[in-house]
């Protein structure tokens, strides 16, 4: 939500995982992954600014060595790499003459496709530095793998919803799952004494050599959890061996020759995904003391457990520490890439004790408040898992495994089958033990008996007043009480984190560089057992025992241009990544706003007092055209109402300001919200302004503007204004060669999935296509195109060719009917796996509608570059000459060797300064190039590094450097701004909005009105 403090990659990285963090930049500064790599505070403004900052720790102040030593980055590999690079380089030149001489063909079989790296960097300031990398060694010529297949017991008679399930298959998952797989690896051990085994306890098992497998299908038990029961028999299928030749891996990273297969990427992913399943092996077979998430990403619970809670408003949630592990190919070696990583948890527990804390108790259906509360309490409760104990007949404690469905509520009796339902007494909404009654047959006769006369007579237990459990069905339901149930640890939740639970785990997650290098070089060899493991010595693999070096760049800052009062250009030295606007203004004002107004956003008419008066708002105004040089009108055009009650504005009060706006001709409004909004209001201000009437918007929160001459709120504010208007703030004072010419059209586009969303199978929200491209050779203006596809679907479909047309079709009407000579493309958001499929499915698009441009003309040279944040590589310093305020890599650090494929061209660069946690950089890779070799030649590796980070200096809403190139930056921002079009996907986990007139409407206006779809709506 771009205009309500900005969530730009102003100070750090972007979160991963399950949850995504907040991404500052504009006037609120950095978020961050829940990694640990919360990012940094707010851009410069008009003073500069201050940002987040975070609590004084003196570990900011360290630097991670050995013993006080720091090793060089390794020579062999070095040389490898250069030898590598030497070779291919004569390749290189004579591709980039015949670039050079001939027109572009369009084939995308060429060398242009994963070209071949021109060079390694070589401009900056040489620095060595820590990587979260531990070489890796192997022994084994070939590894093995099985998978296997699992088939349950059928169900019996009794065990069937009235017979509906006998003869149906009993699941074998989850935990049972995993015992399952124990089994059989103890079973096949019998026979195969001396072979490595290892799995990822689902499918698939890795081993040394060739099984015999003896029986197969084979049958295993798994033991009874009480003694009451009898165990689960299991069959078993094992199918393979397929041959996992980890040999040619070997020879692979010591030559760095793939026999022509360039296109095919990543590198070896079955043999890497074998090597990830050994490394995993021991700590995953810690059944219930570690879970793991995913294939990489493992969490300690119990003596190992970095846990804190985030209990807000009933939410039973838990922030938890762990570590991501992944082998990775580099040059001349096999790498184990480690880190700290985050996620979020059920707690775990006595379920009563819970209870007893947030004092929940049973609940009326006509107290609203708790029924909220208790509600928001009983979301996260379905399918937990829960140990229950209890007594049989006989006296016999037992404790079992159970899944409940959830906590009994009014709806219980009715969704019951049978002609003698639960009865729930009226009026309670989440009913005790005295309060549900359920049908009881026994030597006495059959009768309806409440839950705690039940419990009081058959165990002599007097039941706490606390709802009650469901370990059963809704149709077939189980009532249990709270006491009696335990909830298991380290059950992974996803649930969209409210403001208060971000802010927790955001504290939690952000610690020092030096702390994380610690916890990955120390305390990941503990929990993840890279020491004296068997079975990696079985597989004949060892773990290195410090952290790998490589050797980074730190380039030069360029130097941003504004004007002064004269109109001359100025020039602004960025200092740590970051300047302000102090006696300067904007290049370039945008067109001029001659009509505009603002309205409060109240929460009731108690709050009138609290409005921010038109004095405060002309004084904003003011500052932003005699200090920034906006163009704008010094007073607003006055509504009938200076204010709006939210209760209202929810109704059809924004749409009559909208309409009273269009037709006075207005074309800017400033909402005035009383807090950073959860309510679905700025949404609806988005979808009517953006989409419905055609009219620019900004957001602000009241208290920013409370302040006295807020300066440096009113100039971010000011920044995002001036960018809708269509005017440049700043650019860079020496242009590299590719943008001094004007001939190069920059484009980044980016597709976004709904994540943390209880959504049905079939029915889930589609996935957004955010596209910008610049218009102009400041790179200022970036008009944008967002479209929906299909849901979870990453390669983008034929709307992408009539995209990129009408990208070129506004390049040619805002620079006198020229078309580009160029066209470089940052990619956002593929992984590595996805690479080849840009080239085969996307490429072929954006030819298309180059065709359909260009017609007689020469065709564009193109480059794609993706750039990928959400990867695990860290930096750390190793001296604390080289070393940020917050214990950080310096910004504008490059690593292009060390820890990557020689061959490949790619590129790791940490742009922005982080002022808290570790910083994370962005990694590029090239996957076609048809513009940078043929103008730079071997100089194309400083050239692309320099253009990269220099436009991270271009992000108009800030006065810094950002950590991602701002093409990908802003497509990820339209398609953040496109999900607002779209309210219907984002409902509320707790309270439901299927009424609103908001979602009702949602299918009437998504697409961006014409007078302001070629314009930056989306700051």
């Amino acid at each position: 939500m771009a205009d309500r403090g900005g969530r730009g990659r102003g100070g750090g990285g972007r979160g991963g995982g399950d949850y995504r963090g907040g991404r500052g930049g504009g006037d609120r500064g950095g978020g961050g992954g829940y990694r640990g790599d919360r990012g940094g505070g707010g851009g410069g403004g008009f003073r500069g600014g201050r940002g987040g900052g975070a609590p004084p720790n003196e570990s900011r102040s360290k630097v991670y060595s050995v013993e006080g030593r720091v090793p060089e980055p390794d020579q062999t590999i070095t040389k490898l790499e250069n030898e590598i690079v030497q070779a291919s380089q004569g390749s290189v030149k004579n591709l980039t003459a015949t670039m050079g001489s001939l027109a572009i063909k369009q084939q995308e079989g060429s060398t242009n496709v994963f070209p071949l790296r021109p060079a390694f960097g070589t401009a900056g300031q040489s620095v060595v530095l820590w990587a979260n990398y531990f070489p890796v060694q192997v022994e084994s010529a070939y590894l093995y793998k099985y998978e296997l297949e699992f088939k349950g017991e059928p169900m019996k008679e009794k065990e069937g919803k009235k017979g509906k399930d006998a003869g149906k298959e009993r699941e074998v998952k989850g935990r049972k799952l995993h015992i399952a797989v124990q089994a059989v690896l103890q079973k096949l051990s019998t026979t195969n004494k001396k072979i490595g085994m290892a799995s990822q306890f689902k499918t698939q098992i890795v081993t040394t050599n060739k099984l015999d497998l003896g029986e197969n299908p084979m049958t295993v038990e798994l033991p009874a959890e009480t003694q009451d029961r009898s165990p689960d028999v299991v069959t078993v299928t094992i199918r393979g061996p397929t041959e996992i030749a980890l040999a040619d891996l070997v020879d692979y990273t010591r030559s760095m020759d793939d026999h022509g297969e360039r296109t095919s990427y990543p590198k070896f992913p079955d043999v890497i995904d074998a090597l990830d399943i050994v490394l995993g092996h021991s700590v995953r077979a810690k059944l219930g003391e570690v879970t793991s998430i995913g294939s990489s990403r493992l969490f300690p619970f119990g003596k190992d457990e970095k846990s804190a809670s985030l209990m807000q408003n009933y939410r039973t949630l838990l922030a938890a520490r762990g570590f991501f592990q992944s082998v990775r190919i580099g040059t001349g070696r096999l790498l184990l890439n480690t880190n700290v990583t985050h996620g979020v948890f059920k707690i775990s527990g006595k379920l009563d004790e819970a209870m007893k804390k947030l004092q929940i108790q049973p609940v009326q259906s006509n107290d609203f408040r708790l029924k909220k509360l208790v509600g928001a309490f009983s979301k996260f409760l379905p399918k937990t898992r829960v140990w229950a104990n209890f007594k049989l007949s006989d006296g016999t404690k037992v404790r079992r495994s159970k899944a409940l469905h959830g906590m009994v509520n009014r709806l219980a009796g009715s969704m019951a089958e049978g002609p003698n339902r639960p009865q729930i007494e009226p009026g309670w909404e989440y009913p005790g033990p005295k309060s549900i009654k359920f049908w009881l047959t026994d030597d006495a006769g059959s009768r309806y008996v409440t839950v705690f006369d039940y419990y009081k007579k058959k165990y002599g237990v007097t039941l706490q007043n606390l709802p009650v459990m469901n370990l059963g069905t809704a149709k077939q339901p189980t009532f249990f009480p709270a006491e009696m149930l335990e909830i298991q640890q380290g059950q992974s939740v996803k649930a969209k984190l409210t403001a208060d639970e971000t802010t927790a785990m955001l504290a939690f997650a952000c610690r020092t560089p030096y702390e994380n290098a610690l916890s990955i070089a120390q305390d990941s060899r503990d929990v993840l057992e890279y020491d004296k493991n068997t079975v990696l010595k079985d597989f004949g693999m060892s773990i290195g025992k410090q952290l790998a070096t490589v050797t980074g760049r730190i380039l030069p800052v360029p130097a941003v241009a504004y004007i002064d009062a004269s109109r001359k250009s100025v020039s602004v030295s960025p200092f740590n990544g970051s300047w302000n606007m102090r006696e300067v203004k904007v290049v370039k004002p945008g067109a001029p706003i001659n009509k505009w107004c603002y309205i409060n956003m109240l929460q009731s008419e108690n709050d009138v007092r609290r409005e921010i008066p038109k004095e405060t708002m002309e004084n904003f105004v003011l500052f932003m055209s005699k200090n920034m040089g906006i163009n704008i009108a010094k007073s607003p055009v006055t509504l009938p109402k200076s204010y709006m009650l939210l209760k209202m504005a929810m109704g059809n009060g924004l749409e009559n300001l909208f309409g009273f706006a269009e037709k006075n001709g207005i074309q800017h409004i400033m909402f005035i919200l009383p807090q950073k909004d959860s309510t679905g209001l700025y949404t609806k201000i988005k979808r009517l302004g953006d989409c419905q009437y055609g009219i620019h918007t900004t957001c602000m929160v009241a208290k920013n503007l409370y302040k006295d001459n807020n300066f440096s709120y009113y100039s971010n504010v000011g920044l995002k204004i001036n960018l809708k208007a269509g005017g440049v703030n700043h650019k860079l004072k020496i242009d590299s060669p590719l943008l001094k010419e004007g001939q190069t059209m920059f484009v980044g586009y980016d597709v976004t999935h709904p994540t943390n969303m209880n959504v049905v199978e079939g029915q889930e929200p589609p996935s957004l296509v955010g596209l910008v491209a610049s218009v102009d050779k400041d790179l200022a203006q970036w008009p944008a195109r967002a479209w929906e596809q299909k849901a979870k679907q990453e390669m983008l479909s034929n709307t992408l060719a009539e995209a990129f047309k009408s990208r070129l079709q506004l390049w040619q009407a805002k620079n006198s009917n020229a078309l580009p000579e160029n066209i470089v493309i940052f990619r956002d958001g593929v992984s590595e796996g996805q690479f080849s499929q840009v080239v085969e499915k996307e490429l072929p698009l954006i030819r298309e509608a180059c065709r359909l441009m260009y017609t007689t003309r020469k065709p564009p040279k193109l480059s794609i570059i993706v750039s990928v944040k959400r990867h695990q590589t860290r930096f750390y310093p190793s001296d604390k000459n080289n070393m940020s305020r917050s214990g950080n890599i310096k910004n504008g650090t490059v690593v292009d060797r060390g820890i990557t494929l020689a061959p490949y061209w790619d590129f790791f660069l940490t742009a922005h300064d982080a002022l808290q946690g570790t910083a994370r950089p962005a990694h590029y890779t090239v996957l076609l190039d048809e513009v940078f070799r043929t103008k730079f030649g071997d100089k194309a590796a400083n050239e692309l590094e320099r253009l990269t980070h220099e436009m991270c200096y271009l992000f108009g809403r800030a006065t810094k450097a950002v950590s991602i190139c701002p093409p990908a930056y802003y497509a990820d921002i339209v398609c953040e701004r496109a999900r607002a079009h779209r309210p219907e996907y984002d409902v509320s986990e707790v309270e439901s909005v299927g009424d609103s007139p908001e979602v009702a409407n949602a299918n009437a206006a998504k697409q961006v009105h014409r007078r302001l779809e070629n314009t930056m709506y989306y700051m």
